[in-house]
C-alpha cells in the first residue's frame, strides 16, 4: 500500500496554518460550486442497474472506437471554449488551426516549453524562458526541468523588456494575471512590443484564468497578436474542476508530441467541459459569485488583521500590506520586491458558504 506523502511546507508552516485557519489560502485552489455538481450530475445520470437517457449516453461514447467517433467530442470542446471565451480573448481561428485537447493547463505549457527547448537543441541557439517576478510557478519549474536558463523581468519594467527581449527566447505569460489576480491592463501593449521586435512569434499566453472574472475587458486580449505561439486554457479555475482535467492550446504551428491527444484523451472529463461550457457563459459563475467574495474577502481580512480587497479574479483577494510584517512578507508576490501587493485565495472561505466544504450529507450509509 502506498503512503500518502506530507505536502512540502510553503516557506512558513506556521504562517501557512494561520491563514489557513482564517479561511484562506496562499496557494490557489479551485472553487468547488454547486453548479459544478449539476453539471455532473447532469451528464452522469442517476440509474446505475438500468442506465436512463443520460448515464446511457454517457457510457456509450466510450463504445466503437474504431469508427473514429471520439474524435467529435474534443473537436466541439475546442471550438466551443473558442466561442465561450471569444467575448474575453481575440481568438482568429484560421491563425490558430492546431488544437488538442490537455489535461487542464499544465499539461499545454509543459508540451510548449520542452518543444522549445527541442527547437534551441535543433538550431543550436541557448533557450531562456522569460517570466515576470510573482508569475506562476509552473513556468519556472518546467523550463528549469527541462534544463532550461529562466530569466525574471519586474513587470513594471515591461516596456524595456519588450523591446529587449531576445529574439529567440519564450516568454510566458498569464493575462488575467497570477501575479496578483488581476486583468493587467498593459498586456496588449507588451504583446505589441513582442510582436515587433522578432521575425516569428515568441510568447507562450496562458488564459487559464478567463472565466473567473465578472466584467467586461475595456479590450479583449491581444491572442491574435503575431507574438502570440500558443494559447494554453483551462477550466480548473473557472469551473472548481481542477481534479478533472480539462484543457487546451491552440497553436500556430503542429505540436507533434500532443498528435496523440486526439486519441488518448479523457472523455468525461471533455464531456463535462463542453455541459459547463454551455450552461454558463464567460461571465456567468464569476458574476453569481461577487458578493460572497466580497463577504469572504472582508472576513478573511478582519480575521487576519488586513484590510483585503477582492481581485478581478473571483477567488482571490489583494492588499497593500499588512501591520504583521512578516505575514506580509508570506503573503507578498512577487516575494522579493517589497512594494508589491499581498495576494490570498480565498476558496476556503466561499466554499463554507456557499455548501461545496466537507463531506455531502444523507444518502445511505
Amino acid at each position: 500500500m502506498n503512503e500518502r506523502a506530507n505536502p512540502p511546507a510553503i516557506h512558513d508552516p506556521e504562517l501557512d496554518r494561520r491563514v489557513k485557519a482564517a479561511g484562506a489560502s496562499k496557494t490557489v485552489y479551485a472553487l468547488v460550486t454547486p453548479e459544478t455538481e449539476a453539471a455532473k450530475h447532469a451528464i452522469l445520470g442517476n440509474s446505475l442497474s438500468s442506465p436512463d437517457a443520460a448515464r446511457r449516453h454517457y457510457l456509450e461514447q466510450f463504445r466503437d472506437a474504431w469508427t473514429g467517433k471520439q474524435f467529435a467530442l474534443h473537436e466541439a470542446f475546442l471550438a466551443r471554449w473558442m466561442e465561450w471565451a471569444g467575448p474575453v480573448v481575440a481568438i482568429p481561428g484560421a491563425n490558430f488551426p492546431w488544437r488538442y485537447p490537455t489535461a487542464g493547463g499544465s499539461e499545454a505549457l509543459f508540451h510548449v516549453i520542452t518543444a522549445y527547448g527541442n527547437r534551441a537543441r535543433s538550431e543550436r541557439f541557448d533557450p531562456e524562458v522569460h517570466v515576470f517576478r510573482g508569475e506562476y510557478e509552473g513556468y519556472k519549474a518546467y523550463a528549469e526541468a527541462c534544463g532550461i536558463a529562466v530569466v525574471e523581468h519586474d513587470r513594471a519594467g515591461w516596456e524595456t523588456v519588450g523591446r529587449s527581449l531576445p529574439p529567440t527566447a519564450l516568454f510566458c505569460i498569464s493575462q488575467p494575471s497570477a501575479i496578483d489576480g488581476n486583468v493587467w491592463l498593459e498586456a496588449n501593449a507588451f504583446l505589441g512590443l513582442l510582436s515587433a521586435g522578432a521575425a516569428r512569434p515568441r510568447l507562450l499566453l496562458d488564459v487559464t484564468y478567463v472565466g473567473s472574472v465578472a466584467d467586461a475587458l475595456a479590450s479583449r486580449i491581444a491572442a491574435d497578436s503575431p507574438a502570440v505561439q500558443a494559447i494554453a486554457f483551462s477550466l480548473s479555475k473557472p469551473f472548481g474542476v481542477y481534479y478533472d482535467r480539462i484543457g487546451g492550446i491552440l497553436c500556430r504551428e503542429a505540436m507533434p508530441s500532443l498528435f496523440g491527444n486526439q486519441w488518448f484523451k479523457n472523455l468525461t472529463s471533455l464531456q463535462l467541459g463542453l455541459k459547463l461550457l454551455e450552461r454558463h457563459d464567460v461571465f456567468d459563475l464569476p458574476r453569481r459569485y461577487k458578493s460572497v467574495q466580497r463577504e469572504a474577502a472582508a472576513g478573511v481580512g478582519e480575521r487576519l488583521g488586513i484590510a483585503l480587497e477582492p481581485c478581478d479574479v473571483t477567488i482571490l483577494a489583494g492588499a497593500s500590506g499588512a501591520a504583521d510584517p512578516a505575514l506580509a512578507s508570506f503573503l507578498r508576490r512577487p516575494a522579493n520586491n517589497p512594494q508589491a501587493r499581498l495576494r490570498v485565495c480565498l476558496t476556503p472561505a466561499m466554499a463554507a458558504m456557499i455548501g461545496t466544504a466537507g463531506p455531502i450529507s444523507g444518502g445511505a450509509s
